[in-house]
């Protein structure tokens, strides 16, 4: 169940930091609200809280990054930058991001990508790819403003309500 949260607007920055096993029932929470407007991610159903815990418990530091942004003690928001498996792709880092809708617009995704950069330059990421569906107008701003450029389009790639929407592929170097 989707819990809406009321939140007192403050100029307060978020907190940044690495996802512990702890974040995951609060994880869940936020990502099946996310998952449920079924506008942003591709699938349809989150991951349960143990799957996240499980994720979060198996990274490897050197592979994959797991951050989350607290505001006001608050889950706001999450990242994900996993590094690609083929040796000629290692350089190169998927990402995932998202932001609960009460935070959005208040500088939780920037604060969320600019902590991961520093990750990517300490284990030898150079680039880092996403993909963002194409009505997803603010991600792109953000992501556009971030630096990230349009690699690739794949046309109809989803199947929504009202028909198709196109995949963007966007990458950023670091």
């Amino acid at each position: 169940m989707w819990l809406k949260l009321v939140v007192m607007f403050t100029d307060r920055p978020p907190r940044i930091r690495e996802a512990r096993r702890d974040d995951a029932a609060a994880l869940a929470r936020l990502q099946e609200g996310i998952y449920a407007d079924g506008r942003w991610f591709v699938g349809h159903t989150a991951p349960t809280e143990s799957m996240l815990r499980h994720r979060i418990r198996e990274l490897v530091p050197h592979d994959s990054l797991y951050l989350v942004a607290e505001v006001d003690g608050h889950l706001a928001g999450w990242l994900e930058l996993n590094r690609l498996r083929p040796e000629r792709m290692r350089h190169v880092a998927l990402l995932t991001v998202a932001v609960h809708e009460a935070y959005r617009r208040r500088g939780v995704g920037r604060a969320l990508l600019h902590e991961s950069y520093g990750w990517g330059g300490r284990v030898g990421i150079s680039k880092i790819t996403l993909n963002v569906r194409a009505r997803n107008t603010p991600a792109i701003a953000l992501y556009e403003a971030e630096g990230f450029v349009l690699e690739g389009r794949e046309t109809a790639q989803f199947v929504v309500a009202d028909g198709f929407e196109d995949n963007l592929i966007m990458a950023r170097r670091i």
